[in-house]
């Protein structure tokens, strides 16, 4: 990376543009687990890889002895992926110097926010363990009369990074169904639609941040001010972000339920009211 280039990665799934490497010709006679593990390995000493996917190849030769795979290898960061060419013929994988090659097909780009575990692991890599700490801002349950089958939540919260001065919020909004005459099935509801909406606020949150790589190595973050902060009730609420529609759980489970099924009305209504662990 030149001294005058910056590189912006936000919270999504990687372009392949100018992310992405191809190795081919990968001799490899153990299981395809191990390969992937090795290519891991290997290739995140260039930067952070968000995915490695491995295939046998069709082209093998007479002269190939053992079994030839490919691979492509995803980097968050063009510079990670620009770091990998320079190694290439440089790396041994098995009995493998592999050559690293730049990708020259790319698929259309369609612009996905990254899973809540990912974002958090991309900005742990860049700034370390213990570099964010987030909180509960409120978890509102709609009326219960205004939806009788449903529990539907609303939940804000907000991501701090203390160091960087920075704070992020999100809003996540779930509803899940649940059958009133069922006690269990309340409380199942109602444990789920707090749980989706927390994960969806927090995935929110997450998604405004923007790490910026200066052309001299320094790493900063900043938050997307462009994404507006919801303070009050936003029409947007009347369309869950997450809508549940059937709760599948493992019927050999069921008995972790069964304490639900003999408790009164008013130990319910004190359950469903407990806070957010």
């Amino acid at each position: 990376m030149a001294r005058t280039d910056i590189e912006v990665i936000q919270m999504e799934v990687p372009r392949d543009d100018g992310h992405q490497v191809y190795v081919p010709s990968i001799i490899w006679n153990k299981l395809q687990e191990e390969l992937e593990h090795e290519l891991d390995q290997r290739f995140s000493t260039f930067g952070l890889v968000y995915r490695i996917s491995v295939f046998k190849s069709n082209f093998s030769t007479e002269e190939v002895v053992g079994m030839e795979w490919y691979a492509y290898v995803i980097f968050y960061s063009v510079s990670g992926a620009k770091n990998a060419l320079k190694q290439s013929g440089k790396i041994k994988v098995g009995e493998t110097e592999i050559q690293i090659r730049k990708k020259h097909h790319y698929r259309p780009h369609t612009k996905r926010e990254l899973p809540l575990y990912k974002a958090q692991e991309l900005l742990t890599f860049y700034f370390g363990f213990n570099c964010w700490s987030s909180e509960v801002v409120y978890m509102e349950r709609e009326p219960e009369g205004e939806s009788p089958d449903h529990f539907r939540y609303a939940c804000m919260v907000r991501v701090k990074m203390p160091k960087e001065n920075l704070c992020s919020e999100g809003l996540g909004v779930a509803e899940v169904p649940f059958s009133p005459t069922a006690p269990s099935s309340r409380g199942i509801a109602h444990m789920t639609a707090r749980r989706f909406a927390y994960q969806s606020a927090m995935k929110t949150a997450f998604s405004k941040f923007v790490i910026i790589i200066l052309g001299n190595g320094k790493i900063t973050v900043e938050v997307d001010t462009t994404q507006e902060d919801i303070y009050v009730y936003d029409p947007a609420w009347d369309n869950p972000v997450v809508k549940v529609n059937e709760i599948n759980y493992d019927p050999e489970a069921e008995e972790e339920c069964e304490d639900l099924d003999d408790i009164t009305e008013e130990e319910l209504n004190a359950l469903l009211d407990a806070p957010l662990l």
